[in-house]
């Protein structure tokens, strides 16, 4: 809404938000039993802004504005506002003291996303499918609130390489934490080797963080100890695919069924129909765990219908072994600012040989963002 770069005070002011919503059905099979449960909900209500003010500094902050708990058997489906999904200050190094080695310096503290998988270092108004893979969002450090954590890091750029080093506090809070359980060590190197690739698209990184703290305090992403996530994303004329396998430890937890290492990977393959109008998507999904129970299913739509219809799904959707298969079209209606999503999927989760959960869910969505 302003820019000026010459001007000393404020060089930038800009707002943002987005809204989606999307409907689940689901058929399937949990212990023994068939049912069938749809859902429908706004999935996501954001608005913010930044700043860009004393040439050196950036502000940026969201908020989570609906309250849309009814999937959940509540009655809260408005505007209300949840909390700070970011909320973060970044000092420009590089351009306040002039170092000249490196292409970007930056130094940022608040409250922000940590990704190691790479479906989420895509924002959820560009990913490609109605919901992220099982195995991404087990990597997803969140808090008890589905907000981000705090912390301090480094970012930087020389090159065609991007990195970032920085540690997070695990304590919860709805905008800024303290620091007073533990730490959350995380790092990320990007690589775009495009340049004489032959593809238009061929960027590789890897990610990973590291979680210490003890199971009696605060901890992020369901206590997931560590995980190191590494992924490949080629693309040329209209087809695209985006490859990550992911490897992690779940650590102590209260149950000793859930411990153990975890791994698994995701394929996600994309191919133009109509040029920058109607595009075809597909994604599998393999995660597997050293436990019975070190591994789960989404809580989109299988685990809701437990919640809100008393469906007996076994060990809360846990298991050692998920497949999952998609398939959708999405339809772009203004640019990819306004969007049409349509999936099906299936998935399959066992425990022990043992059948959790298989069945289809159907999903239609609306994303929109400005």
């Amino acid at each position: 809404v302003y820019s000026d770069p010459d001007n000393p005070w404020i060089q930038e002011i800009d707002l943002d938000g987005r809204v989606q919503w999307q409907w689940g059905y689901v058929d399937g099979e949990a212990g023994g039993d068939d049912f069938t449960y749809s859902q429908d909900e706004f999935r996501r209500m954001r608005l913010g802004g930044g700043v860009k003010f004393l040439q050196w500094f950036e502000a940026k902050g969201h908020a989570r504005w609906f309250d849309d708990d009814h999937a959940r058997g509540g009655n809260s489906r408005g505007p209300e506002f949840l909390n700070m999904w970011d909320l973060y200050l970044k000092f420009n190094a590089k351009k306040a003291f002039g170092i000249e080695g490196v292409d970007a310096l930056k130094i940022g503290y608040g409250s922000r996303e940590v990704n190691s998988a790479e479906e989420w270092n895509t924002s959820s108004k560009k990913i490609k499918t109605v919901e992220r893979s099982a195995i991404a969002n087990k990597i997803w450090p969140f808090d008890t609130r589905f907000s981000n954590p705090t912390g301090v890091w480094v970012e930087g750029a020389k090159g065609n390489f991007d990195a970032q080093l920085g540690v997070f506090s695990t304590t919860q809070a709805d905008s800024l934490a303290s620091w007073n359980d533990g730490q959350l060590y995380y790092a990320k190197l990007e690589y775009d080797f495009s340049e004489g690739s032959g593809f238009d698209l061929a960027e590789a990184f890897i990610a990973g963080f590291y979680q210490d703290v003890d199971i009696t305090d605060d901890r992020l992403g369901g206590g997931v100890e560590g995980t190191g996530s590494a992924a490949v994303r080629l693309g040329k004329d209209r087809w695209a695919v985006r490859l990550n396998a992911i490897l992690g430890e779940n650590g102590d937890q209260t149950n000793a069924a859930r411990e153990g290492s975890f791994w698994g990977f995701v394929v996600i393959p994309t191919y133009w129909l109509i040029e920058d109008k109607l595009e075809a998507v597909a994604s599998y999904q393999y995660q597997g765990a050293e436990e019975e129970q070190g591994i789960r299913i989404n809580s989109r739509y299988v685990r809701r219908a437990s919640a809100d219809r008393g469906v007996a799904i076994p060990n809360g959707g846990r298991g050692d072994e998920h497949h999952s298969i998609y398939g959708g079209l999405n339809l772009y209606l203004c640019s990819d600012n306004v969007k049409l999503m349509a999936g099906v999927q299936y998935d399959e989760i066992t425990s022990d040989g043992s059948d959790v959960f298989d069945g289809w869910t159907t999903y239609l969505a609306f994303r929109t963002f400005f």
